[in-house]
């Protein structure tokens, strides 16, 4: 996650789009893949909610309970779950409360259920939002985050970028560089995570460019590489990544 400064959002700042549902073709798939991406405003969200937790397990209670601190976030953890669970019932025929899902080797949650065999699923959260990515692949990822509103250090930018990103993004003015950090950041992240290998794989892995606009773009290794920039609010930067068979 990028660390910047607590910021809620203000009532001016709303989200642009609550859903997005959209489909991709590629070659030589005979029909298109369907995606569905559900992002949730959890303004609103300052204690938990008794519905979303009954449909959690033991396990995942007494994780978000040990993980999140405060009020409001541990309350959209728990409804973005319950949403997940939700989710993936509507498309294996289970109960919310009974959709198996298990880490795998690398970390990363899987459905376990058999019928759920060509289902991925990525979850992220950041301020006041979390979004749920849902679709027919061999990979999903999704990740956002809230703007920076201060240049990003120098282990960030290390971080993130090699040295001809970093010469890119330097050129960019003032204005354009925060925004284009964090697009950057979710690009690799959720390249990362539909990748499956998460935490164990090499942020580098896909690199970025910058269009005229000074939007962050991947580089695709492969035509298997699905990219949707997921634009909803001004403070956020959120991307989806699949990666098809």
């Amino acid at each position: 996650m990028i660390s910047s400064s607590p910021r809620r959002m203000t009532p001016e700042a709303r989200f642009s789009l609550m859903l997005a549902h959209f489909a991709f073709t590629t070659p030589p798939q005979p029909r298109p893949h369907s995606v569905l991406c559900r992002i949730l405003d959890g303004r609103e969200l300052d204690e938990v909610c008794p519905l979303d937790l009954a449909l959690l397990t033991p396990e995942e209670r007494a994780h978000y309970h040990a993980t999140y601190r405060t009020g409001s976030a541990l309350a959209l953890a728990v409804r973005s779950r319950a949403e997940l669970r939700w989710m993936l019932s509507r498309e294996i025929g289970l109960p919310p409360n009974k959709v198996p899902i298990a880490p795998d080797r690398h970390g990363k949650p899987r459905c376990t259920y058999p019928t759920a065999a060509d289902l991925d699923f990525s979850v992220s959260r950041a301020g006041d939002c979390a979004i749920i990515a849902l679709g027919e692949a061999t990979g999903v990822g999704v990740d956002v985050e809230e703007i920076i509103d201060e240049e990003p250090s120098d282990e960030n930018l290390a971080i993130v970028f090699n040295e001809a990103e970093f010469r890119a993004w330097a050129c960019l003015a003032a204005p354009q560089r925060r925004k284009a950090f964090t697009q950057a950041w979710t690009i690799k992240e959720a390249a990362l995570k539909a990748s499956g290998m998460g935490l164990d794989g090499d942020v580098h892995e896909i690199t970025v460019r910058f269009d005229d606009n000074g939007n962050a773009v991947p580089i695709l290794p492969s035509s298997r590489w699905i990219f949707e920039r997921l634009e909803f609010c001004p403070s956020y930067a959120a991307s989806f990544m699949a990666v098809t068979a």
